[in-house]
C-alpha cells in the first residue's frame, strides 16, 4: 500500500512519462524494451548508493528495495550498467515476429529472404507466423502494427510482403538519444538532486526555475516562440563563453573535474497534448 505523498509522486511520474512515451513508441519501442531498461536503472543505483561502509549494495538488499527477483538483480548486474542487456531487455512482440519472419526457415524462400505470406490461407500463413511469435496479440492487430511503421506492403489477395526485418518506423534518428541524453537526464538529475532531504531547499539545492502562463490564444504561439527562441539562443550563447573561461583556467591533468551545464527549453500544453 503506497502513502498518500508516494500516490502524489506516482501521479506526477504518470504526467512525466506521457511523453516519453509517445516519443518511444514513435521510435518502435514498447514497454517490455522500456521495463527492463528501468530494471537496469533500479538495480544499480540501488547497487552504488544504498551500499554500507563503501560497499555495494548485495543482492537480496537490493531485491527488497527494487521488488525484482534476486536471480534477474544478478543477471543485471553481471551484465554492467553501461550496456544493453539483450538477455533482459524484452522485446515487444512485433519485433520478435519480424525477426522471426525473416530468421525461422518455415517462413524463408529458397534464397534464405523473407517468403511473401498468404494472411490466413495454407501452411505458415501470416496468421500462423503471429500465431507461433505474436503471443497473444491478434493477427488483424499485427498487420495494422507492421503497416503503420512501413515494416509489411499489403499485396493484392491477400498476400503479405516483409519489407523490414526489424520493428522501427520510417524516420526516426537520433533527435530522440540526444534529447533523452542532453536534456532529459541532465532535468532528471537536477530534480533529483534536489529532491535528497539531506539538502536544504534554496541553501545546497541546484537553480531550477520553469516561467508558464496559461490561457494564451494559439494564435499568439508562433510570435511567442519566434521570441523565446532569440533570446535563448543570447542566453546560452552568453552561458557557454562563461562556463569555457572555467575550463580554459582548470587544469587538464586534474582527475577531480566535473561536467557542468546550463539547460534552456520551450514548451507548450495545450488541446492537442
Amino acid at each position: 500500500m503506497v502513502s498518500p505523498i508516494q500516490q502524489r509522486i506516482l501521479d506526477a511520474l504518470l504526467m512525466a512519462l506521457r511523453p516519453i512515451a509517445k516519443a518511444l513508441l514513435r521510435a518502435g519501442i514498447g514497454y517490455k524494451e522500456f521495463s527492463g531498461i528501468a530494471k537496469a536503472a533500479f538495480v544499480h543505483v540501488a547497487a552504488e548508493d544504498y551500499g554500507l561502509r563503501g560497499r555495494e549494495t548485495n543482492s537480496s538488499r537490493i531485491a527488497v528495495m527494487t521488488g525484482i527477483t534476486r536471480k534477474e538483480v544478478k543477471k543485471i548486474r553481471e551484465s554492467g550498467p553501461g550496456m544493453l542487456m539483450k538477455d533482459f531487455v524484452r522485446e515487444s512482440p512485433a519485433s520478435i515476429v519480424l525477426d522471426k519472419w525473416h530468421s525461422d526457415s518455415n517462413y524463408l524462400d529458397s534464397l534464405g529472404q523473407a517468403r511473401i505470406l498468404d494472411y490466413n490461407s495454407g501452411q505458415y500463413s501470416f496468421c500462423d507466423l503471429v500465431a507461433t511469435y505474436g503471443g497473444d496479440v491478434p493477427p488483424g492487430a499485427m498487420r495494422t502494427e507492421l503497416k503503420r511503421i512501413g515494416a509489411v506492403d499489403l499485396l493484392p489477395v491477400g498476400k503479405i510482403k516483409a519489407t523490414k526485418s526489424y520493428f522501427i518506423p520510417d524516420g526516426v534518428d537520433d533527435r530522440l538519444i540526444i534529447g533523452l541524453q542532453d536534456n532529459i537526464a541532465s532535468v532528471a538529475s537536477t530534480v533529483a538532486f534536489n529532491c535528497d532531504p539531506k539538502r536544504v531547499v534554496g541553501v545546497d539545492t541546484r537553480y531550477n526555475s520553469v516561467s508558464s502562463v496559461d490561457g494564451i490564444d494559439k494564435q499568439f504561439l508562433p510570435e511567442i516562440h519566434a521570441h523565446a527562441r532569440s533570446e535563448m539562443f543570447l542566453l546560452g550563447d552568453s552561458f557557454s563563453k562563461h562556463l569555457n573561461e572555467f575550463k580554459d583556467r582548470s587544469d587538464p591533468d586534474n582527475r577531480d573535474q566535473y561536467q557542468i551545464g546550463i539547460g534552456l527549453y520551450y514548451y507548450e500544453l495545450g488541446t492537442e497534448e
